[in-house]
């Protein structure tokens, strides 16, 4: 008999002894890992799936059964046999993109949005700081991160993304309390009194009328 008697494991599947008698002694590639070529003699020589993606198909014979990690997730090893393998990327970040290699390519929600959950695949999944508070910086992964505008402030807007965007009560009125988010929360000064500055936070801010003079409104 000649050597070219005997014949290759299948693609997917190798042996490693001499004198196999039997197409059941080849074994299968394990999951998260492939050969294409016939006559595969190690186990090492099942190619690992790339970072980025996972195969759960043992015996695979190509390089396309090993699947990219959904968008919210990514795969930063090699040979990953599982879809539980990709890792949901953290609170505070989504990811668009299949096949990702890395945590760095999970991007944090914009200042002014903040999400809770993990997993996240699309940047409408951050959610707009309620009116009334803003964040200034990106990643933010719960409400509690939004910051109230300070007494005498208001933003009637969502999603703010600066101490700035906080509007200051004009001159006459004031808001004793944090977080508000339109402008009629700033309160009228009282009759007999007045305000001069903007952005006023108490009461106390608005000036009594001098002697001889009144306001009435």
């Amino acid at each position: 008999d000649e050597d070219s008697d005997c014949i290759g494991c299948a693609a997917g599947t190798y042996v490693e002894v001499a004198g196999s008698d039997s197409l059941t002694d080849c074994i299968d590639c394990a999951a998260g890992r492939y050969v294409e070529t016939t006559g595969t003699a190690l186990a090492s020589d099942c190619i690992a799936c790339r970072p980025g993606k996972y195969s759960e198909q043992v015996a695979s014979d190509t390089g396309s059964d090993c699947l990219d990690c959904a968008a919210g997730r990514y795969a930063d090893v090699v040979g990953s046999a599982s879809v539980a393998d990709c890792i949901e990327c953290a609170a505070g970040t989504y990811l668009e993109a299949t096949g990702s290699t890395a945590a760095s390519d999970c991007i944090g929600c914009a200042a002014g949005r903040y999400v809770v959950e993990v997993g996240s695949d699309e940047a409408e999944d951050c959610i707009a700081c309620a009116a009334g508070r803003y964040v200034d910086v990106t990643g933010s992964d719960a409400g509690d991160d939004c910051i109230a505008c300070a007494v005498g402030k208001y933003a009637d807007v969502a999603g703010s993304d600066d101490s700035s965007d906080c509007i200051d009560c004009v001159a006459g009125k004031y808001v004793d309390v944090s977080g508000s988010n339109e402008a009629e929360d700033c309160i009228d000064c009282a009759a007999g009194t007045y305000g001069v500055a903007t952005g006023s936070g108490a009461a106390t801010d608005c000036i009594e009328c001098a002697s001889g003079r009144y306001v009435d409104v």
